[in-house]
């Protein structure tokens, strides 16, 4: 017979705790996020992708499916599985005895290609296209940027890049600037420069977009690491529109010298407020096809001694300062990285193999996907700009008890949880939503 060992805090010896409590299980809002990806047919669209491919007891489908809730659970690691094998809600909701260990998960991500990676970006499509509908939608803002996956083993691809100053990885990121909807991510080496292979990045989107969302306004806004011809070409191809910031130089200056000496004729001694500026004009670099319009902002805080003047190059045709205050909007999409990166962690690139990186990459952003269509489709409107991070807090860490009763199975979540009322419109929610 043995002993059940029990374990004393020290700030009260008449309190002990152990891990025998039984079979419950911590993230039964899980539950909730199963509703609403039935809705997306999320199931079925994996199960097109991977078609019968499976091992013995796991479905390859079942297995990207497991490593979507796991991501949006808060579980970084693979080997999180082992510990999660029977976790009542997991089995539940992915309809099968057991969970995919971290040696089977291992398997099956190094086990895929390159057809698998076009797969599930196709299926980020699909999801941008549920959450987006061609008839309501009247505006895309393409927002692309590339960022920094940190690595610290010997990854294949894995490269020092001296703008973060990190060995890593440099992946490229569309994102629709309006709602936050991942539209594309590439995993890239990590000393490539920020805009390589952009044009082979951009144009499929931009293809699919035109034939999608015909009449749809689409922009496409970056900072001056995609101030190219050819990415200025490319947009011209397709009838979209641009707005991109410009790295200062020589011939930039000497245009926009006019209005500088303006500024400084009238507010050159006044160094007490905020004054600003704006001035246009068209610029023709030596590798540009066409001239482009150049809008030009000229400010300088209170207390500071020179003015600071920034170029953004667009076709639209709107008033200067609109232009720049939309330029500037692009800010948000720092906010759409950092939660990719550190709440859905993006960033994390364990495997050693560049295509196994990309793969489990691609996984994430199909669950950062879900998650952010989900926010704006059944949240309540004051919880639809959270962050996973709060919701995965507030909703999905429910403490649950599983009972079976004859052929149900319920699952009776703690009735201490403050997010009761708010859990169960949610539900409801769900239920009344439809995607075309």
């Amino acid at each position: 017979m043995s002993s059940l060992q029990q374990y004393s805090f020290n700030f009260n010896k008449s309190l002990s705790y152990n891990f025998q409590g039984g079979n419950l299980s911590s993230d039964s809002g899980l539950l909730m996020i199963r509703s609403f990806v039935e809705k997306l047919e999320v199931k079925s669209l994996l199960e097109d992708i991977f078609k019968n491919n499976s091992y013995k007891k796991h479905s390859f489908a079942s297995i990207a499916e497991q490593l979507i809730y796991t991501t949006i659970a808060g579980y970084r690691h693979d080997d999180d599985s082992d510990s999660l094998r029977n976790d009542p809600v997991f089995t539940n909701i992915l309809g099968k005895k057991e969970l995919a260990s971290q040696p089977t998960i291992s398997r099956f991500i190094n086990s895929l290609d390159k057809k698998t990676m076009a797969s599930l970006n196709d299926l980020l499509l699909t999801l941008f296209e549920k959450g987006n509908n061609f008839k309501t939608t009247e505006n895309i803002v393409l927002d692309i940027d590339s960022t920094n996956f940190t690595t610290f083993g010997k990854q294949e691809g894995s490269n020092y890049n001296y703008h973060y100053s990190a060995k890593g990885y440099h992946p490229l990121m569309l994102f629709n600037g309006l709602n936050g909807d991942l539209i594309k991510v590439e995993l890239r080496e990590g000393n490539v420069y920020t805009s390589n292979n952009s044009i082979s990045f951009l144009e499929p989107i931009f293809k699919w977009l035109k034939q999608k969302y015909l009449g749809t306004t689409i922009l496409l806004r970056g900072d001056s690491g995609f101030a190219s011809s050819e990415i200025y070409d490319l947009c011209y191809d397709y009838d979209i529109d641009i707005l991109i910031k410009l790295k200062a130089n020589a011939i930039l200056k000497k245009l926009s010298n006019p209005a500088l000496n303006c500024f400084m004729r009238e507010f050159e001694s006044d160094y007490s407020k905020y004054h600003v500026i704006y001035d246009e004009f068209d610029y023709k670099a030596n590798s540009y096809s066409r001239p482009i319009r150049v809008i030009c902002k000229i400010e300088r805080e209170a207390g500071e001694l020179l003015p600071r003047v920034t170029f953004i190059a667009t076709t639209l045709k709107s008033e200067p300062k609109d232009i720049v205050r939309a330029y500037n909007k692009r800010g948000n999409m720092e906010n759409f990285i950092k939660e990719a990166k550190l709440d859905f962690f993006m960033d994390t690139a364990s495997h050693t193999t560049f295509i196994a990186n990309a793969i489990k990459t691609l996984i994430k952003a199909l669950a950062y996907s879900i998650v952010n269509i989900m926010k704006r489709f059944i949240l309540p409107k004051d919880m639809q700009k959270s962050r996973l991070l709060s919701i995965r807090n507030n909703l999905i860490k429910i403490a649950c008890r599983c009972v079976k009763s004859g052929r149900k199975t319920i699952f009776k979540l703690c009735k201490n949880s403050p997010y009761q009322n708010i859990f169960g419109i949610i539900v409801q929610n769900i239920e009344s939503v439809a995607f075309s």
